[in-house]
Order: structure tokens, then C-alpha cells, then sequence
């Protein structure tokens, strides 16, 4: 059943309809149905966007390997390879930017010294750039793409921090009883959370608060005597 999420970006908004259905992106298909008060170019600025999320269909089997994909492909990649130098020529950040295509994602890793500082706190400055090159190259195209930017394996160390964290906190939870609350969070790191857990039966995770940061409480489920 298509959800809708209203929210200050699509990035947002996809996230969240991610997270709220418990599915990868690419299981998924978004339609922005409505943007208020666009910003500069309409690519960045304050606004609220509403986008619809739902499950895609299947396809039938000669038709899930067109023959013009990796061509496609690869010419994405290329587009997203330079939007993404031409950002960090202006930031005036020496690097490399090499990239890779797996199945809908477009994956760009910047290489090069100092790069750490795109990181930004918690990663927000990488998914800042990451959002404007999504929407940059989605407009050029004509259709949408699942970008992911990464420098120094952020995302990777980012990911295993917050699997362990969650662990160590639903385990205390769990010994205590009692509900344990995580810091404030991007949609994308509560989705990391909430999948970890997601198949301990004795715990269950729900987002609190408002806006785009929000945290999470790990809820220990009462047993059955």
C-alpha cells in the first residue's frame, strides 16, 4: 500500500518511507507528488516536499535485463562522477572521485587527503553534497537515481558503529526492563538501527520526535508468563 511523507527534502522524505516500510530503496518506487517553496535553481533551499513510496511491481522476466541498461548505466555514472568533481573544485578539496554502478545505485567514493572534511558532524555536509548531486543528475537525466557518496568508508564504519551500538543498548534493555533512548538521528542512520533489532523478538524500536533528527527508544518486550 503507497505511503506519503511530507518533509524538508525528497532524501528525507525517501528515507523515511524506507524506514517506515522496512524496505531497501531499490525494492521501492517514489514520486514527488508536491514541493512548496522551492529554493535557489530549485535544487536547494526551505521548502517541504510530499513524496509517495511504494513497493514496485513485479516485472516479467524478459523485461527485468534490457539490453540498453549498462550503457545507461555507465552513462549516469559518468554525469554523476563529474557533478560530484566540479562540487569539490569549488569547495577547492584536492581529490579523486571513482564510482561504480549496482543494480539502481550509483555509488561515488572520494579519494584524496583532507577529505574528512566532508564528513561534516554525523555525516551531514557527505549527505548534503550526496542530496545535490542526486537531484542535479536526476534532473539532467530525466529520471530518478539512487546516488550514495562516501569518502574515507564513512558510511561502512558509520553503519557498523550503530549495529554495535543498538546491540549493546537493546541488551541493556533487555536486563533492565526498561526502555533505553538513543541520540538524535538522520532518517538513514534510525534505518540502520531499526534493522539491527529488527529480528530480536524481544525488542521493539520506535522513532520519537519531530523534524528530521529524531531518536530512537528500544522498547523491551513484556513476556508471557
Amino acid at each position: 500500500m503507497p505511503i506519503e511523507i511530507e518533509a524538508k527534502s525528497v532524501e528525507e522524505a525517501m528515507e523515511r518511507i524506507c524506514e517506515e516500510l522496512g524496505k531497501k530503496r531499490e525494492e521501492l518506487e517514489f514520486e514527488v507528488i508536491e514541493e512548496k517553496s522551492r529554493g535557489i535553481f530549485g535544487l536547494i533551499g526551505n521548502k517541504r516536499v510530499k513524496v509517495r513510496g511504494s513497493l514496485k511491481e513485479a516485472q516479467p522476466e524478459q523485461e527485468e535485463k534490457p539490453a540498453a541498461a549498462p550503457a545507461m548505466g555507465e552513462d549516469a555514472l559518468s554525469y554523476a562522477k563529474t557533478v560530484l568533481e566540479r562540487i569539490l573544485a569549488e569547495i577547492t578539496v584536492p581529490s579523486q572521485v571513482q564510482g561504480r554502478v549496482d543494480g539502481e545505485t550509483i555509488y561515488l567514493d572520494i579519494k584524496g587527503d583532507g577529505t574528512g572534511l566532508l564528513i561534516g558532524r554525523h555525516g551531514q555536509t557527505l549527505d548534503a553534497i550526496q542530496y545535490i548531486v542526486g537531484r542535479i543528475v536526476g534532473k539532467q537525466l530525466g529520471e530518478k537515481k539512487v546516488i550514495v557518496i562516501d569518502t574515507e568508508r564513512y558510511r561502512e564504519r558509520r553503519r557498523e558503529n550503530l549495529e554495535r551500538l543498538s546491540r549493546q543498548m537493546g541488551e541493556k534493555a533487555k536486563s533492565t526492563g526498561r526502555p533505553v533512548s538513543l541520540q538524535l538521528m538522520s532518517a538513514s542512520d534510525r534505518r540502520i538501527v531499526h534493522l539491527a533489532l529488527k529480528h530480536d523478538r524481544d525488542l521493539e524500536t520506535r522513532s520519537e520526535g519531530e523534524g528530521s533528527m529524531k531518536s530512537i527508544k528500544i522498547i523491551p518486550r513484556k513476556r508471557r508468563s
